[in-house]
């Protein structure tokens, strides 16, 4: 049986929605969709609809994040799978009539993350394995126990895993989708994304989601130049970087 968990959205909480827009629209050349009456401003990348921003309420804990989504047969015994397995509950099983069910938990290292089923039928497929420029590609964990994460991605989302040392970063962790061939390694299982244990300085865990570029070092520029901090610099293999708007 193939595994149809992967990420398939990604939102945006934030405290100021405009700036955020204008950010990530000169970053990414991002188009923002909305009506009058839907606070949720959907992201176009191209031709496709990939996520979305909400303004942040004054009472939700914590700084402006990204939440990723991920496809489930039924959200709410992913909320079950992810109680038994140790995880916290924030929202639970949550239905938008015509849109689809969602719910937000926690892994026991504290990583955040949200089953998805889509209301419509073609929206509950495999997405392309290959991301378009300019939309999401990679969703990484940073997390205080790789091995409890690890076991909790496999119980709720049926994730398996292969490990690979990475040198002075230590052992990268692949959450692999049984059943779901990879393109990039003919005979094995798809990604879904990676985990990796946080360096000392990051004192909580978290998923980072990536955006694909042609450049990782322009596009790093280009968000200095809006006002970035750059976390992480693009290192010389892959070619990638870290930046907080």
């Amino acid at each position: 049986m193939q595994n149809p968990s992967h990420f398939v959205w990604h939102d945006l909480s934030t405290t100021d929605v405009e700036d955020s827009k204008r950010f990530y629209g000169e970053l990414f050349g991002w188009k923002f969709e909305s009506s009058e009456n839907d606070p949720y401003h959907h992201i176009v990348a191209g031709d496709q609809m990939i996520g979305g921003l909400r303004r942040k309420e004054a009472n939700e804990p914590g700084p402006a994040s990204w939440l990723g989504y991920v496809l489930v047969d039924e959200v709410a015994a992913a909320v079950e799978r992810a109680t038994a397995a140790g995880g916290q509950v924030y929202v639970p099983a949550t239905t938008m009539d015509g849109v689809g069910t969602f719910a937000v938990v926690a892994d026991p290292t504290g990583g955040v993350i949200a089953p998805w089923k889509s209301a419509r039928a073609e929206e509950n497929q495999t997405k392309p394995i290959s991301p378009a420029e300019h939309t999401f590609c990679w969703d990484e964990l940073l997390t205080k126990d790789p091995e409890a994460a690890t076991g909790f991605y496999g119980q709720v989302f049926g994730w398996g895993k292969e490990t690979q040392n990475m040198g002075e970063m230590g052992d990268y962790t692949l959450l692999t989708r049984p059943g779901i061939p990879n393109p990039m390694r003919p005979g094995q299982d798809a990604w879904a994304g990676g985990l990796l244990k946080a360096p000392p300085q990051v004192p909580y865990s978290f998923w980072l989601a990536y955006v694909k570029v042609a450049d990782a070092d322009d596009a790093a520029d280009r968000a200095r130049r809006l006002g970035a901090k750059i976390a992480v610099p693009p290192p010389t293999s892959p070619r990638w970087a870290a930046s907080l708007p």
